[in-house]
């Protein structure tokens, strides 16, 4: 994916251990100790490694009906287009597992563990906002800008750079003592950062246990991901209900997958020790619930179909399954009913088989339960 000449070995290494510049080395240890940041670097914006690949991506239409990902194109090639100011970025990672900020209601259903988090938008860039307060006090004359997965900024390219770790065959950043299961944000700046981190070595070497598992096929070798088959594009981006050849690939997945990341052989030591017994990051396409979890999950299910769009807004508000709205997560709830035979929550369905939207679906879930 990567043109990699002069790759350092940056194993089992924090990226602040690598950094030449005190100064600002120890500006960002004080951010990454006082807001609790599992990583932090810098690196100046040139133009992105992963550009050109980006572009054949977006060319090949592996986006979806992502648009904005298109539209993005120009500032994401030169991020000076953002603010003219602009010379480097201050980027970093926070891990979401075991949860920073788990939100009140209980979710029963399958779903991915950064979304078991209250939404990580507002209090990660919070945290941001803070890390710019103090960077404010120590360079007044510069400009600074949080960022966090919300703007035209290629957050993973800016991680690779910056040594945070490099890019696996689930696309994902990986970092050999970190895993992948972390957040990535940035503070944009007119700060110029002079470092040059070495990238991390690809340790993906041989592995292809993310390709192995996904059900879909959304991942290839090439560390290309194809958005319109991947469950967690399908359960929280996509606006329409998934192709029929893919929804019992679906499983019961209820919002995102994580398939490809508990598989990783990099985050395996920290699931098996913070993750319970009998609570282990199955990797099986439905999983096997006791009759209690069963019946919880029916309840929630009947609560969801049974409420309006505008009821399911306020229960999830604050939390990632926002993203979904009310038409994404009844949709949601339909094929995880179909795929766990949930046969008692026919009548639930059945109501919309009137439905503008999901009328076909609802069709086909009472298809499959019968």
């Amino acid at each position: 994916m990567v043109s990699e000449p002069g790759t350092i070995k940056n194993l089992f290494k924090d990226p602040l251990d690598l950094m030449l510049d005190l100064n600002l080395k120890s500006h960002l240890q004080h951010i990454k100790s006082a807001q609790n940041f599992d990583l932090i670097s810098a690196t100046s914006l040139n133009k992105p490694l992963t550009i050109e690949f980006y572009k054949t991506w977006i060319a090949n239409n592996q986006h979806g009906d992502m648009n904005y990902l298109e539209s993005h194109l120009p500032l994401k090639e030169d991020p000076t287009k953002i603010h003219e100011s602009l010379k480097s970025a201050i980027t970093i990672a926070f891990h979401y597992f075991p949860e920073i900020k788990p939100y009140e209601q209980h979710v029963p259903a399958r779903s991915a563990l950064y979304a078991q988090n209250e939404d990580y938008h507002y209090w990660l860039k919070e945290k941001l906002t803070a890390s710019i307060t103090y960077l404010q006090s120590h360079f007044p004359e510069e400009h600074f800008f949080p960022y966090v997965d919300s703007g035209p900024v290629l957050e993973r390219d800016l991680a690779y750079q910056a040594g945070l770790g490099w890019f696996g065959k689930n696309t994902c950043i990986i970092h050999s003592q970190k895993g992948s299961l972390f957040f990535l944000a940035e503070i944009l700046t007119s700060l110029e950062v002079k470092e040059k981190i070495p990238l991390h070595e690809d340790l993906c070497k041989t592995c292809t246990k993310c390709i192995d598992i996904c059900p879909t096929g959304a991942l290839s070798g090439d560390k290309q991901l194809n958005a319109s088959k991947c469950i967690s594009y399908l359960t929280i981006e996509s606006k329409t209900v998934a192709p029929v050849e893919l929804r019992a690939k679906i499983g019961d997945w209820f919002f995102g997958c994580d398939m490809c990341q508990t598989v990783c052989p990099w985050n395996q030591k920290k699931l098996n020790v913070l993750l319970p017994d009998d609570n282990k990051k199955s990797q099986d396409l439905v999983t096997t619930l006791t009759p209690e979890k069963e019946q919880d999950l029916e309840e929630f299910f009947k609560t969801i179909l049974d409420s309006s769009n505008k009821k399911i807004q306020k229960m999830f508000f604050g939390t990632p399954m926002l993203r979904s709205g009310g038409f994404g997560l009844k949709r949601n709830a339909m094929v995880v009913i179909a795929n766990r035979q949930m046969r008692s929550l026919k009548p639930y369905v059945e109501k919309y088989l009137d439905d503008v939207k999901l009328s076909e679906l609802a069709q086909w879930t009472l298809t499959q339960l019968n």
